[in-house]
Protein backbone atom coordinates (compact mmCIF):
# COMPACT_ATOMS: atom_id res chain seq x y z
CA UNK A 1 0.00 0.00 0.00
CA UNK A 2 1.48 3.37 -1.24
CA UNK A 3 2.49 5.87 1.85
CA UNK A 4 0.61 9.31 2.30
CA UNK A 5 4.13 10.83 0.15
CA UNK A 6 4.76 8.20 -2.24
CA UNK A 7 0.90 8.54 -2.91
CA UNK A 8 1.13 12.34 -3.32
CA UNK A 9 4.02 12.48 -5.45
CA UNK A 10 3.27 9.56 -8.00
CA UNK A 11 -0.23 11.44 -8.23
CA UNK A 12 0.89 14.41 -9.05
CA UNK A 13 3.65 13.52 -11.60
CA UNK A 14 0.93 11.66 -13.66
CA UNK A 15 -1.37 14.56 -13.25
CA UNK A 16 0.67 16.45 -14.92
CA UNK A 17 1.56 14.29 -17.35
CA UNK A 18 -1.97 13.57 -18.08
CA UNK A 19 -3.99 16.16 -17.88
CA UNK A 20 -1.70 17.99 -20.68
CA UNK A 21 -1.97 14.98 -22.97
CA UNK A 22 -5.65 14.86 -22.74
CA UNK A 23 -5.90 18.76 -23.35
CA UNK A 24 -3.91 18.31 -26.12
CA UNK A 25 -6.18 15.63 -27.21
CA UNK A 26 -9.35 17.79 -27.28
CA UNK A 27 -6.68 20.17 -29.39
CA UNK A 28 -6.27 18.35 -31.90
CA UNK A 29 -9.82 16.78 -32.46
CA UNK A 30 -11.42 20.31 -32.24
CA UNK A 31 -9.14 21.28 -34.98
CA UNK A 32 -9.63 18.29 -36.92
CA UNK A 33 -13.25 18.81 -37.55
CA UNK A 34 -14.57 20.36 -40.82
CA UNK A 35 -17.33 22.84 -40.83
CA UNK A 36 -20.71 20.27 -40.66
CA UNK A 37 -18.94 19.16 -37.29
CA UNK A 38 -19.36 22.40 -35.86
CA UNK A 39 -21.25 21.00 -32.74
CA UNK A 40 -18.77 18.25 -32.36
CA UNK A 41 -15.37 21.04 -32.56
CA UNK A 42 -17.58 22.74 -29.86
CA UNK A 43 -18.03 19.94 -27.45
CA UNK A 44 -13.92 19.22 -28.04
CA UNK A 45 -13.50 22.81 -26.92
CA UNK A 46 -15.04 22.09 -23.92
CA UNK A 47 -13.13 19.67 -23.11
CA UNK A 48 -10.08 21.55 -23.80
CA UNK A 49 -11.05 24.44 -21.49
CA UNK A 50 -11.89 21.89 -18.44
CA UNK A 51 -8.38 20.39 -18.99
CA UNK A 52 -6.46 23.53 -18.98
CA UNK A 53 -8.32 24.36 -15.81
CA UNK A 54 -7.40 20.90 -14.22
CA UNK A 55 -4.18 21.15 -15.87
CA UNK A 56 -3.80 24.46 -13.96
CA UNK A 57 -4.57 22.79 -10.58
CA UNK A 58 -2.46 20.23 -11.41
CA UNK A 59 0.49 22.61 -11.73
CA UNK A 60 -0.45 24.22 -7.81
CA UNK A 61 -0.58 20.63 -6.32
CA UNK A 62 2.82 19.55 -8.00
CA UNK A 63 4.60 22.05 -6.64
CA UNK A 64 6.98 21.14 -4.27
CA UNK A 65 5.91 17.21 -4.34
CA UNK A 66 6.94 15.46 -7.57
CA UNK A 67 10.30 14.45 -8.23
CA UNK A 68 13.58 16.00 -9.34
CA UNK A 69 14.08 13.31 -11.84
CA UNK A 70 10.39 13.70 -13.50
CA UNK A 71 10.99 17.64 -13.75
CA UNK A 72 14.04 16.80 -16.02
CA UNK A 73 12.33 13.99 -17.97
CA UNK A 74 10.83 16.34 -20.31
CA UNK A 75 7.59 14.57 -20.24
CA UNK A 76 5.95 17.76 -19.12
CA UNK A 77 7.39 19.87 -21.75
CA UNK A 78 10.08 20.30 -24.07
CA UNK A 79 12.12 23.18 -25.48
CA UNK A 80 9.87 22.79 -28.41
CA UNK A 81 6.36 22.74 -26.75
CA UNK A 82 5.44 26.60 -26.23
CA UNK A 83 6.88 27.49 -29.65
CA UNK A 84 4.51 24.54 -31.14
CA UNK A 85 1.67 25.77 -29.01
CA UNK A 86 1.90 29.27 -30.86
CA UNK A 87 2.51 27.83 -34.58
CA UNK A 88 -0.39 25.45 -34.05
CA UNK A 89 -2.99 28.33 -32.71
CA UNK A 90 -2.17 30.34 -35.60
CA UNK A 91 -2.54 27.60 -37.94
CA UNK A 92 -5.34 25.90 -36.99
CA UNK A 93 -7.35 28.71 -35.02
CA UNK A 94 -7.63 26.92 -32.27
CA UNK A 95 -7.21 28.84 -28.65
CA UNK A 96 -4.15 27.40 -26.68
CA UNK A 97 -3.67 28.35 -23.34
CA UNK A 98 0.54 29.09 -23.84
CA UNK A 99 0.38 30.62 -20.34
CA UNK A 100 0.35 26.97 -18.65
CA UNK A 101 3.84 25.91 -20.08
CA UNK A 102 5.48 29.14 -18.74
CA UNK A 103 3.89 28.63 -15.62
CA UNK A 104 4.90 24.53 -15.36
CA UNK A 105 8.50 25.57 -15.80
CA UNK A 106 8.32 27.02 -12.38
CA UNK A 107 7.57 23.54 -10.80
CA UNK A 108 10.36 23.06 -7.95
CA UNK A 109 10.91 19.21 -7.03
CA UNK A 110 10.22 17.74 -3.84
CA UNK A 111 11.14 18.83 -0.38
CA UNK A 112 10.32 18.43 3.10
CA UNK A 113 6.63 18.12 3.20
CA UNK A 114 4.10 19.29 5.55
CA UNK A 115 0.54 18.30 6.48
CA UNK A 116 0.77 15.11 5.02
CA UNK A 117 -2.58 13.93 5.41
CA UNK A 118 -4.13 17.07 4.58
CA UNK A 119 -1.74 17.03 1.65
CA UNK A 120 -3.09 13.57 0.40
CA UNK A 121 -6.72 14.10 1.31
CA UNK A 122 -6.04 17.19 -1.71
CA UNK A 123 -4.88 15.25 -3.49
CA UNK A 124 -7.26 12.25 -3.58
CA UNK A 125 -10.21 15.26 -3.76
CA UNK A 126 -8.02 16.22 -7.52
CA UNK A 127 -7.85 12.86 -8.54
CA UNK A 128 -11.68 12.17 -7.80
CA UNK A 129 -12.42 15.28 -9.92
CA UNK A 130 -10.10 14.08 -12.65
CA UNK A 131 -11.16 10.92 -13.01
CA UNK A 132 -15.21 12.13 -13.53
CA UNK A 133 -13.82 14.29 -16.26
CA UNK A 134 -11.67 11.47 -17.93
CA UNK A 135 -14.62 9.14 -18.11
CA UNK A 136 -16.87 11.83 -20.08
CA UNK A 137 -14.17 12.77 -22.08
CA UNK A 138 -13.44 8.95 -22.61
CA UNK A 139 -17.33 8.30 -23.72
CA UNK A 140 -16.39 11.77 -26.17
CA UNK A 141 -13.83 9.61 -27.97
CA UNK A 142 -15.49 6.28 -27.75
CA UNK A 143 -18.09 8.15 -29.62
CA UNK A 144 -16.19 9.51 -32.42
CA UNK A 145 -14.53 6.29 -32.93
CA UNK A 146 -17.75 4.78 -33.65
CA UNK A 147 -19.38 7.67 -35.77
CA UNK A 148 -15.88 7.53 -37.73
CA UNK A 149 -15.86 3.55 -37.54
CA UNK A 150 -18.97 3.53 -39.33
CA UNK A 151 -19.32 6.15 -41.91
CA UNK A 152 -20.99 8.70 -40.21
CA UNK A 153 -18.81 11.25 -39.92
CA UNK A 154 -15.53 12.57 -41.48
CA UNK A 155 -12.82 14.20 -39.56
CA UNK A 156 -9.62 14.78 -40.61
CA UNK A 157 -8.07 13.01 -37.96
CA UNK A 158 -7.27 8.45 -38.60
CA UNK A 159 -10.24 6.67 -37.33
CA UNK A 160 -7.40 4.41 -35.94
CA UNK A 161 -6.61 8.13 -33.67
CA UNK A 162 -10.20 8.03 -31.80
CA UNK A 163 -8.89 4.67 -30.92
CA UNK A 164 -5.65 5.30 -29.78
CA UNK A 165 -6.73 8.25 -27.98
CA UNK A 166 -9.27 6.30 -26.32
CA UNK A 167 -7.29 3.95 -25.03
CA UNK A 168 -4.99 6.60 -23.08
CA UNK A 169 -8.14 7.84 -21.42
CA UNK A 170 -8.78 4.45 -20.77
CA UNK A 171 -4.82 4.16 -19.34
CA UNK A 172 -5.40 7.51 -17.20
CA UNK A 173 -8.71 6.26 -15.50
CA UNK A 174 -6.96 2.99 -14.58
CA UNK A 175 -4.08 4.95 -13.33
CA UNK A 176 -6.46 6.97 -11.20
CA UNK A 177 -8.14 4.32 -10.13
CA UNK A 178 -5.30 2.17 -8.91
CA UNK A 179 -3.36 5.45 -6.98
CA UNK A 180 -6.73 6.16 -5.20
CA UNK A 181 -7.37 2.32 -3.71
CA UNK A 182 -3.32 3.28 -2.82
CA UNK A 183 -2.09 -0.33 -5.08
CA UNK A 184 1.65 -0.07 -5.45
CA UNK A 185 1.31 -2.31 -8.99
CA UNK A 186 -1.04 1.07 -10.10
CA UNK A 187 -0.19 0.94 -13.56
CA UNK A 188 0.29 -2.49 -14.78
CA UNK A 189 1.92 -3.89 -17.98
CA UNK A 190 2.70 -0.73 -18.91
CA UNK A 191 5.53 -2.10 -21.17
CA UNK A 192 3.25 -3.79 -23.60
CA UNK A 193 0.48 -0.52 -23.49
CA UNK A 194 3.41 2.07 -24.54
CA UNK A 195 4.95 -0.41 -27.12
CA UNK A 196 1.68 -0.63 -28.67
CA UNK A 197 1.02 3.32 -28.12
CA UNK A 198 4.62 3.93 -29.57
CA UNK A 199 3.83 1.54 -32.43
CA UNK A 200 0.75 3.29 -33.18
CA UNK A 201 2.56 7.02 -33.33
CA UNK A 202 5.26 5.63 -35.59
CA UNK A 203 2.25 4.22 -38.17
CA UNK A 204 0.66 7.64 -37.96
CA UNK A 205 3.85 9.53 -38.56
CA UNK A 206 4.57 7.24 -41.51
CA UNK A 207 0.97 8.42 -42.80
CA UNK A 208 1.49 11.96 -42.43
CA UNK A 209 5.22 12.74 -43.85
CA UNK A 210 4.16 13.85 -47.58
CA UNK A 211 5.23 11.15 -49.55
CA UNK A 212 8.03 13.35 -51.23
CA UNK A 213 9.68 12.36 -47.69
CA UNK A 214 10.55 8.82 -48.47
CA UNK A 215 13.66 9.00 -46.00
CA UNK A 216 11.14 10.02 -43.22
CA UNK A 217 8.29 7.77 -44.29
CA UNK A 218 11.28 4.84 -43.92
CA UNK A 219 11.95 5.80 -40.66
CA UNK A 220 8.82 5.36 -39.15
CA UNK A 221 8.08 2.45 -41.06
CA UNK A 222 11.07 0.67 -39.26
CA UNK A 223 10.46 2.33 -36.16
CA UNK A 224 6.65 0.48 -36.51
CA UNK A 225 8.00 -2.74 -37.25
CA UNK A 226 10.31 -2.52 -34.33
CA UNK A 227 8.26 -1.88 -31.59
CA UNK A 228 5.68 -4.30 -33.43
CA UNK A 229 8.53 -6.73 -32.42
CA UNK A 230 8.67 -5.56 -28.98
CA UNK A 231 4.87 -5.94 -28.83
CA UNK A 232 5.39 -10.25 -29.60
CA UNK A 233 8.88 -10.39 -27.39
CA UNK A 234 8.77 -7.44 -24.55
CA UNK A 235 11.79 -7.08 -23.21
CA UNK A 236 12.61 -3.45 -21.00
CA UNK A 237 15.87 -3.40 -21.61
CA UNK A 238 15.29 -3.34 -25.60
CA UNK A 239 11.98 -1.18 -25.38
CA UNK A 240 14.38 1.31 -23.53
CA UNK A 241 16.80 1.77 -26.47
CA UNK A 242 13.74 1.72 -28.88
CA UNK A 243 11.99 4.47 -27.18
CA UNK A 244 14.96 6.33 -26.56
CA UNK A 245 15.95 6.06 -30.47
CA UNK A 246 11.67 7.13 -31.37
CA UNK A 247 11.77 10.09 -28.78
CA UNK A 248 15.02 11.07 -31.05
CA UNK A 249 13.21 11.09 -34.50
CA UNK A 250 10.19 12.50 -32.98
CA UNK A 251 12.26 15.47 -31.77
CA UNK A 252 14.52 15.87 -34.80
CA UNK A 253 10.79 15.69 -36.58
CA UNK A 254 9.07 18.67 -34.55
CA UNK A 255 12.09 20.64 -35.01
CA UNK A 256 12.05 20.01 -38.74
CA UNK A 257 8.49 20.88 -38.95
CA UNK A 258 9.19 24.29 -36.77
CA UNK A 259 12.18 25.27 -38.78
CA UNK A 260 10.11 24.50 -42.34
CA UNK A 261 12.67 21.67 -43.50
CA UNK A 262 10.02 18.47 -43.26
CA UNK A 263 6.93 18.58 -45.57
CA UNK A 264 4.04 17.07 -43.55
CA UNK A 265 0.60 17.39 -42.62
CA UNK A 266 1.78 16.74 -38.78
CA UNK A 267 1.27 20.27 -36.48
CA UNK A 268 4.13 20.71 -34.60
CA UNK A 269 2.16 20.31 -31.26
CA UNK A 270 0.74 16.34 -32.58
CA UNK A 271 4.82 15.31 -32.81
CA UNK A 272 5.91 17.32 -29.45
CA UNK A 273 3.05 15.67 -27.85
CA UNK A 274 4.01 11.85 -28.66
CA UNK A 275 7.77 13.10 -28.06
CA UNK A 276 6.45 13.49 -24.38
CA UNK A 277 4.70 10.34 -24.98
CA UNK A 278 7.89 8.97 -25.40
CA UNK A 279 9.86 10.42 -22.30
CA UNK A 280 6.89 9.64 -20.25
CA UNK A 281 8.07 6.06 -21.28
CA UNK A 282 11.50 6.75 -21.21
CA UNK A 283 10.89 7.96 -17.44
CA UNK A 284 8.85 4.92 -16.26
CA UNK A 285 11.16 2.71 -17.58
CA UNK A 286 14.37 4.19 -15.72
CA UNK A 287 12.28 4.60 -12.15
Amino acid sequence: MLRDEEYIRLSMENNLFWTRIMKEHAVFIESSMPAPQKQLAMQAAQFKQQFERLLGESIRLANGVVSRASLQSHQYFTQFTEAAEQVTQQFTGVQIQSDLTRREYDVQPMGALSSVQEKAQRVSAFNRKVLCTVKDFARFKSELYELQASCEMFTFLYTSVYKHIFLEAQRYMQILNGLLSREENYDPDYVSFWNHQMSDHAKVMRGLFDPSEAGHFDTADQFAKRFDTLIRTPSKAEALTAAKAIAGFKADTTREILECKVKSIMSPLFTDHILREANYYIYLLQT
